[in-house]
């Protein structure tokens, strides 16, 4: 197969026109987050840029950063899992948001302010169908670990 000159043009042409279309790159910031946040959790997360929310903010342009998986990757614990994140995060230098904070039976949200950003992190697990009783409190449940089902974000955005 022989290419003429018009053929190059219209091959190069495509790729400018591919690359002008390809999706903004993430941030160094948040990928410096990401790294941070797969050590300390021992897993791998994706990160793409997303519309964040902050408490008392309006969501605005940002960075999400998230894992999956069970408690079989993360433990059975997510105050533990919580609290690998918060002793990440504050190790560089974000300072926790009270004002953000909040608990309940399988979740935790916690909120850090470092400059002109601030960081949403969210740990939460469920379980699938059948595992817990409907009818009876969650906290009365008691999964194995391989049967909690983690979703875990980290969302950076600028401060207001």
């Amino acid at each position: 197969m022989k290419l003429t000159f018009a053929g190059l043009a219209a091959i190069a042409a495509l790729a400018i026109t591919t690359a002008a279309h390809a999706a903004p790159a993430v941030p160094a910031t948040c990928l410096a987050l990401k790294s941070g946040a797969d050590m300390a959790l021992g897993a791998t997360s994706s990160a793409a840029l997303a519309s964040v929310s902050y408490p008392g903010q309006a969501d605005a342009p940002g960075c999400l950063i998230s894992f999956t998986g069970t408690g079989a990757v993360f433990g059975a614990s997510f105050q533990a899992v919580a609290g690998k994140l918060d002793t990440m995060m504050q190790g560089r230098g974000w300072a926790p948001d009270n004002a953000a904070a909040a608990d309940g039976p399988t979740g935790t949200a916690m909120g850090y302010r470092k400059a002109d950003q601030a960081v949403a992190v969210s740990v939460n697990y469920d379980t699938a169908k059948g595992v817990c009783r409907e009818d009876a409190p969650v906290a009365s449940c008691h999964p194995r670990p391989a049967q909690m089902l983690y979703t875990i974000t980290l969302g950076l955005t600028p401060a207001s």
